[in-house]
């Protein structure tokens, strides 16, 4: 797989940066990871946008333009995909090399920016099916609405649901559900939308404004409220929302069945709602 590292196009073996990068030794950086539809970037602008937004909250001095359009339609031509493959493009931004200091560095070094394009499927029979969760103490910081590189807390958190048998996890901080380890989460109660309201506590994901905009288009009722453990025996539906698995049902969180166990009517309305959208303006 051919690779973009620092203004270089690189087989992946071939790809190198320097240990002294502070993404490498503080995981000082920020990224976003885009889905790919007939060639063409899903919500390009929205993604660009939270990436800025992430870099300036990081304080790392660095300004996208157009080179996210630039590498990925690079890397597409290089890697010989075409319009049928299903791609994830990713791409990472750190603060760049200097000595190892929790302090910014004095002298602003360049940027290092790193991106790759592969294929990633979207997982059908979770897509169809739905999935078992667990939930997980929320044990990262407190600035969850930052999309930066550090994410051991994640892993650690997604790990932890697989070794035990789920699928995924979703957080809980004092009580409250807020995301999944890579997602955000939605509920379904009498026929309205409970999801964590867009804190520092959540990342706001790109598919989940989207959903929540079809829902608005289907009359379907959204609270920005979060929903607390001890109500999830009360909810009829629910669903994680994330740029690889769109919009994928929960049947199960922990031991307790959500609805009557399959998916809901809401969730697969708002599936064909989000797949209209997709042949509409992407195929």
């Amino acid at each position: 797989m051919i690779v973009y590292v620092n203004e270089k196009y690189l087989d992946e073996n071939e790809a190198l940066i320097n240990v002294n990068d502070r993404g490498y030794v503080l995981a000082d950086g920020a990224y976003e990871g885009f889905r790919i539809y007939n060639g063409k970037i899903f919500k390009l602008q929205e993604h660009k946008k939270r990436f800025q937004r992430s870099l300036n909250e990081l304080k790392i001095s660095y300004q996208i333009e157009n080179e996210i359009e630039e590498i990925y339609t690079k890397l597409f031509e290089d890697n010989s995909y075409t319009k049928d493959h299903e791609l994830f493009f990713y791409m990472q931004i750190t603060r760049g090399v200097a000595p190892r200091d929790h302090a910014f560095p004095k002298n602003t070094p360049k940027a290092g920016v790193y991106a790759f394009l592969t294929e990633k499927k979207i997982n059908h029979v979770a897509y169809n099916n739905g999935i078992k969760v667990c939930t997980v103490p929320d044990n990262r910081w407190a600035r969850c609405d930052i999309k930066c590189i550090s994410l051991v807390a994640n892993c650690l958190a997604k790990q932890n649901a697989i070794d035990n048998g789920f699928a995924d996890g979703l957080f809980v901080h004092d009580g409250v559900i807020t995301e999944g380890t890579a997602t955000n989460v939605c509920f379904i109660k009498n026929g309205v939308l409970y999801t964590h309201g867009a804190t520092n506590r959540i990342l706001r994901g790109v598919t989940r404004n989207f959903v929540l905009d079809l829902c608005k288009e289907n009359n379907i009722k959204v609270v920005e409220f979060p929903i607390t453990v001890d109500k999830l025996k009360s909810m009829d539906e629910a669903f994680l929302t994330g740029t690889t698995g769109e919009i994928t049902p929960i049947t199960q969180v922990d031991n307790i069945t959500i609805g009557n166990g399959e998916v809901g009517l809401i969730t697969k309305k708002l599936q064909a709602s989000y797949k209209e959208y997709l042949n509409k303006y992407f195929y």
